[in-house]
């Protein structure tokens, strides 16, 4: 039988002898019980994972947002909550003031049919519209344009945690940024609803264009929006004043 090492024996009499106790250096804790409710939470295991990818368009400052379930990428996120929120005449300014980007959330063209007025489903088989987000940014350079839709989403995530809102909690996470040849907007929207982010951002009280004929001789601005000016004029030319005039709330403007 090989002899135990000298260096083998001290190692067993180390693993066997007692240690010493560890000595915790007292911590004055600033928590009164009952002063503020607590809620540690435990179920972040059920925190489903949503996917943010932007798109830019050929208007400038405008970009369209798809949110989708990271387990099903051809799946739209559920977000009629945030438009619901978001359209509320009571509170929704304040949260347009916190989310600073979102303009709208509206419904997605359905390019195989592309008639201007048929949405993409959220699913195959839904009968529930695909929703985007229209985002409003006032950047040019990527990494300003990046940290505004992180921004993005870490509200649509805090906007899930609260019960009042959403049953279960969700993550928003910001994925990719495609900025290579920008489609203009009416390949990601339906024309009506191109028509009324046209009159929010273009003809308002605070633009040189006041009226849809000063819209009208403007055939960059028609390019951008319709893709082209032709396709631009038609659609406004063939709308009702009345329809122009209800395009947008101006009331609380």
């Amino acid at each position: 039988m090989a002899r135990a090492t000298p260096s083998s024996r001290t190692s067993k009499s180390n693993l066997n002898a007692p240690s010493e106790p560890v000595k915790c250096r007292k911590i004055e804790y600033k928590w009164t019980p009952g002063l503020t409710p607590t809620v540690l939470r435990t179920d972040d295991n059920k925190i489903r994972n949503m996917n943010i990818d932007v798109v830019k368009t050929r208007v400038n400052g405008v970009y369209i947002a798809f949110c989708t379930r990271s387990w099903a990428p051809d799946e739209a996120c559920y977000l009629f909550p945030m438009e619901k929120a978001l359209n509320d005449t009571e509170n929704g300014q304040e949260l347009s003031k916190m989310w600073k980007h979102v303009l709208a959330f509206l419904p997605r063209r359905d390019r195989s049919r592309d008639d201007g007025v048929t949405a993409m489903k959220a699913k195959k088989g839904s009968k529930w519209d695909w929703k985007v987000v229209v985002l409003v940014i006032d950047e040019e350079d990527t990494a300003s344009i990046t940290q505004a839709c992180r921004h993005v989403a870490s509200c649509f995530t805090k906007f899930t945690r609260n019960k009042e809102h959403m049953d279960s909690p969700e993550k928003y996470t910001f994925k990719d940024y495609f900025s290579t040849e920008p489609e203009p907007l009416n390949h990601y929207l339906l024309d009506l609803d191109v028509a009324k982010v046209l009159k929010t951002l273009v003809c308002n009280k605070f633009s040189k264009y006041k009226t849809k004929e000063d819209i009208l001789q403007e055939e960059e601005i028609l390019q951008a929006f319709f893709g082209s000016a032709e396709a631009g004029k038609e659609y406004l030319l063939g709308m009702e004043e009345e329809d122009w005039d209800l395009l947008v709330d101006d009331s609380t403007n």
